[in-house]
C-alpha cells in the first residue's frame, strides 16, 4: 500500500463522506442503529464536512484503488482549541490495520507542534480505545451523552 496524506479540498466531500458510511455502520453497531443515523446525520453530512474541511485542519489518506488513487483514511485537528482536538479520525475498512491510521494520527500530532491533543470516543468503542492508548493517549474525564453511552475524552502530552 503507498499511502500519501495531503490537506482535504472540498472536492473531498463526497470521499470523505463515504468513509464515513462504511465506518460508522461497523464502528458503532454496539450503541445501535439510531446512534449511527444520527452522527451520520449531523457530524457528517455534506454541509458539515463541508465546513469542518474550510474551518479546521483535514487531512485525507490515499492509496492505489482499483479505479487510480482514492482516499482510503481522513483525520482532523482543531486547532483553534486549547488544546487542540482531534474530531475525527478514520480509515475505511479495507485499509484499517495497515498503518494508515497511525500515519493520519502521527501527522495530526506533528501539526500541534509540541502542545498536548485531545480527543474522544464513545465508551465501549474498545479498537479505538486501545489505539489511541498505543499511541500515549490517556483518559482525562468522562462526559455523560444520554442516551447514548458516556464520551470518554483522552490526551496525550508531548513526548508521550
Amino acid at each position: 500500500m503507498s499511502v500519501t496524506l495531503r490537506p482535504a479540498t472540498l472536492g473531498d466531500v463526497p470521499a470523505v463522506r463515504r468513509i464515513a458510511a462504511e465506518t460508522w455502520p461497523i464502528t458503532y453497531a454496539f450503541v445501535g442503529e439510531e446512534f449511527v443515523a444520527h452522527g451520520l446525520a449531523t457530524w457528517w453530512s455534506e454541509d458539515a464536512v463541508a465546513t469542518s474541511i474550510s474551518a479546521i485542519t483535514t487531512l485525507v489518506a490515499e492509496d492505489d484503488g482499483e479505479d487510480g488513487r482514492e482516499v482510503v483514511g481522513m483525520g482532523n485537528l482543531d486547532l483553534r482549541r486549547d488544546p487542540p482536538v482531534i474530531w475525527k479520525l478514520y480509515v475505511r475498512p479495507r485499509a484499517q490495520g495497515t498503518g494508515v491510521g497511525r500515519l493520519l494520527l502521527e501527522e495530526l500530532l506533528a501539526r500541534a507542534e509540541g502542545r498536548p491533543v485531545a480527543l474522544e470516543h464513545i465508551d465501549g468503542n474498545d479498537r479505538a480505545a486501545a489505539f489511541y492508548r498505543r499511541h500515549g493517549f490517556v483518559e482525562e474525564r468522562r462526559e455523560p451523552d444520554p442516551p447514548w453511552p458516556d464520551r470518554v475524552w483522552l490526551i496525550r502530552h508531548p513526548g508521550a
